[in-house]
């Protein structure tokens, strides 16, 4: 009778190894396209050029494995901590979601700020080692959790944390959603970001690569203009970012929506959610500073108080 639990524990405990060596030859391979080129090179008589490519291709990798080590160093000024504040039997719950690449402190101001006007505050990590599917448990966690207490609970999300938010409030009703730069469509466009994912794929062997908020020049000089961050994730990360758009329904959810959106964004385009919502409250950043980062430390006072004015 002991038998059959061994085998079968035998069998799954094999499955999950042969699931797991397929799943590192389907992300291995495309980094090994080019360095099986440069092998094959020599074959075709092209010794000298075999040689400086070779030479070339081990450089860059060494320089972008070092440049991945040397940013590494800062990755414990940057927790990643679930961050909660108020007093939590308040009446009204919002549930703050950080944006591709960024950490629960890039809210920090507005939390602070709600907190002290009586809200429950909730900001969950979004673990960006996960998929998008376990991200949106996170925030699924984190409505039941507020729904114990609060009988107004609101979803606010910056960049991918709104596309999170979007997706979300089609399977669990919220009271309203505040989107602050959802992340719809990219700035460059969907094939253009698919297609430099897959030269970043094809050109580096490490499963790892680097990202930041660019410097928006019309706040250079500004003292803290933007909330600056600079993290070393897992490349698949972007293809999990690029397909959170396409798990919305046709059909928008039910409650309110209030979008803060720029008109000076260089991250996202603003379009595809004006054409997607066109029911939604649509208030435009007043500061030519403000760019994608719209929780940066010069507009977040200004910001917050214009969402608040729409409750």
């Amino acid at each position: 009778m002991t038998a059959a639990p061994e085998a079968t524990a035998g069998a799954s405990g094999g499955q999950r190894l042969l699931s797991a060596a397929c799943a590192w030859i389907r992300f291995a391979l495309p980094g090994l396209l080019l360095p099986s080129f440069l092998f094959i090179l020599p074959l075709c008589g092209c010794a000298y050029a075999a040689k400086v490519a070779w030479c070339a291709y081990l450089s860059v990798q060494v320089l972008y494995l070092l440049v991945i080590e040397w940013c590494r160093r800062d990755r414990a000024l940057s927790p990643t901590e679930t961050i909660e504040m108020g007093a939590p039997e308040a009446e009204k719950c919002a549930i703050l979601v950080h944006g591709f690449a960024d950490t629960p402190l890039a809210w920090q101001r507005e939390a602070e700020a709600l907190a002290a006007r009586g809200w429950r505050v909730i900001v969950p990590e979004i673990n960006l080692s996960a998929a998008s599917d376990a991200w949106l448990s996170t925030i699924h966690a984190a409505i039941l959790r507020a729904k114990r207490s609060a009988d107004h609970v609101e979803l606010w999300g910056h960049s991918m944390g709104g596309a999170l938010c979007l997706v979300a409030a089609q399977r669990e009703a919220v009271a309203r959603l505040v989107l602050w730069a959802p992340f719809l469509e990219p700035h460059m466009g969907v094939f253009c970001s698919r297609l430099l994912y897959g030269l970043h794929r094809v050109c580096f062997l490490w499963p790892f690569t680097l990202t930041w908020f660019p410097v928006n020049r019309h706040g250079k000089g500004d003292p803290e203009t933007f909330y600056r961050v600079r993290r070393v994730i897992p490349t698949r990360t972007f293809a999990s970012a690029l397909a959170v758009p396409e798990k919305l329904a046709s059909q928008p959810p039910a409650c309110p929506i209030t979008l803060l959106l720029s008109q000076r964004d260089t991250v996202v385009r603003n379009a595809p959610v004006l054409r997607r919502y066109p029911q939604a409250r649509v208030l435009w950043a007043e500061n030519p500073r403000s760019s994608h980062a719209l929780t940066n430390a010069v507009d977040w006072k200004i910001n917050l108080e214009r969402l608040l004015d729409e409750t």
